[in-house]
C-alpha cells in the first residue's frame, strides 16, 4: 500500500534560503530510506513563505523510518537545528488517491 504524505510548512521569512538549502540535503537522505518526493512548491499567493511537499511513502510507519534516517545521519543534529530555526509550523496529512483519479 502506498500513501501520500502532504506536508505544509510555514517558513520564517528570514529563514527561507536556509530552509531550501537544508531541504537539498534532506531529500537524498529520506529518498535513500525509500521516500519519494513527488512535488515541492512555494506558495506565491496566500500565506507567503509556505512550502508544500508531496511525498510517496510505503505505509504510515514509513514516516518514522525517514525521520530516523535524518536523526541517525552524521549531520542530523545540524539539519534538525536548521529546521527548528527556520520553520514556524508544520502540518502533516496522509492521503490516498481519490476514486476518480487514475
Amino acid at each position: 500500500m502506498t500513501v501520500q504524505m502532504h506536508v505544509t510548512l510555514e517558513v520564517k521569512a528570514a529563514g527561507m534560503a536556509q530552509f531550501c538549502d537544508v531541504m537539498r540535503e534532506i531529500v537524498p537522505i529520506v529518498e535513500k530510506a525509500g521516500w519519494k518526493l513527488r512535488g515541492a512548491f512555494v506558495q506565491s499567493t496566500g500565506r507567503l513563505n509556505t512550502v508544500i511537499d508531496i511525498w510517496d511513502l510505503d505505509d504510515y510507519d514509513h514516516l518514522d523510518r525517514g525521520i530516523a534516517a535524518i536523526v541517525s545521519h552524521a549531520d542530523g543534529q545540524r539539519i534538525l537545528g536548521i529546521l527548528a530555526d527556520s520553520v514556524s509550523s508544520e502540518t502533516i496529512v496522509f492521503a490516498k488517491p481519490a476514486p476518480y483519479f487514475t
